[in-house]
């Protein structure tokens, strides 16, 4: 059981020490007990105690953007949320239906960005043209929902470690935009930036965008990502240090009010498959042909040459932020899907 204060986080394994504790506060502070949390912003979240898991679900969310559209769960389904890389419609052909575009990309965006990462990378792509979508983007956003009634009763299934681990995966599709068809379009020759942040090996937040510059390699556009997921990574590390520090404390069993502090905060792991980019990364000097990138995106390297961050060399098929970047083949969805989302 967790308790929370102004400057601390306290827990503990009985809720007898929980309920000592509470009416040692109450003789000072006003204090009311909502027991534990079962519904958040539409979300559900449950706990099994003998998988040491918890589940947060959006059923009800997904059944509302499936009713929106007119589906039900005997439509027909796909088994990813997208097959190809979404582009401007060549035809113009106008939307044949009529629910509101807008509003249930609003609703999907939500549960992406919330229990749903694996139709993170779809959902922004349908989101890049939702000031005047055709029949081509209607349908790209149908097949998420097709995708979702597949998966309705899914969400995101947390099983936390005791390590207390900050790390991050981090990825870049280069040029993944381009097509012969678009080649006049600038968007169409953006690199795709994807990553997720961990902490006790569970995705705390994770983003899909294209990136704002044009990137001239591979090794470029992974750098890129690495350092704009970085600029969002830092802000939090030094937060969860100050907390691990100050704010977070363990009650023992037999006395609970002699609190000791957690170990600080270990170095951050980010997981990145190119080796190019973590050669660039580790090196203190840069290059002829990458020194246009060194006051822009290298300011990240003092902490890791500090030691608090730490570039690692992940396997492809194993670097979760691949699902962010790309459509995936059912396989490899799949498999990453199990990695970062419990099924």
């Amino acid at each position: 059981m967790v308790i929370y204060t102004d400057d601390c986080l306290i827990f503990a394994k009985e809720d007898s020490t929980i309920d000592s504790l509470l009416a040692e506060l109450n003789k000072t502070y006003l204090l009311e007990d909502q027991g534990n949390v079962q519904d958040y912003l539409g979300i559900r979240i449950t706990t099994d105690d003998t998988t040491k898991t918890i589940t947060m679900l959006q059923t009800g969310l997904i059944e509302s953007i499936i009713s929106d559209v007119s589906l039900s769960s005997t439509s027909n389904t796909k088994t990813t949320p997208a097959d190809s890389v979404l582009h401007s419609d060549p035809t113009k052909t106008p939307r044949q239906e009529l629910w509101n575009y807008r509003s249930v990309l609003g609703k999907l965006n939500f549960l992406a960005q919330n229990t749903r990462p694996d139709i993170s990378f779809a959902v922004h792509q349908c989101a890049r043209f939702c000031t005047n979508p055709t029949a081509l983007h209607e349908l790209a956003l149908k097949r998420i929902i097709r995708y979702l009634v597949l998966t309705s009763n899914r969400g995101l299934i947390l099983h936390p470690s005791k390590d207390f681990r900050l790390d991050m995966y981090v990825d870049a599709d280069f040029a993944g935009l381009w097509h012969q068809q678009h080649s006049a379009m600038r968007e169409c020759v953006l690199s795709c930036t994807g990553y997720i942040i961990t902490y006790c090996n569970c995705p705390i937040h994770w983003v899909s965008k294209l990136q704002t510059e044009i990137a001239l390699s591979t090794t470029e556009s992974e750098y890129i990502a690495l350092s704009m997921a970085t600029t969002n990574l830092l802000p939090l590390r030094r937060l969860l240090q100050e907390i691990h520090q100050h704010g977070i404390v363990q009650l023992p069993l037999n006395n609970p009010f002699n609190t000791t502090k957690l170990p600080t905060l270990a170095a951050t792991q980010i997981f990145e498959n190119n080796a190019s980019c973590i050669v660039l990364a580790n090196s203190e000097a840069t290059r002829q042909r990458t020194k246009h990138i060194a006051l822009k995106y290298h300011h990240f390297r003092d902490q890791i040459h500090q030691g608090f961050v730490k570039i690692v060399k992940v396997d492809m098929n194993y670097n979760w932020a691949d699902i962010l970047t790309k459509p995936l083949t059912r396989c490899k969805h799949e498999s990453l899907r199990k990695m970062i989302m419990g099924w």
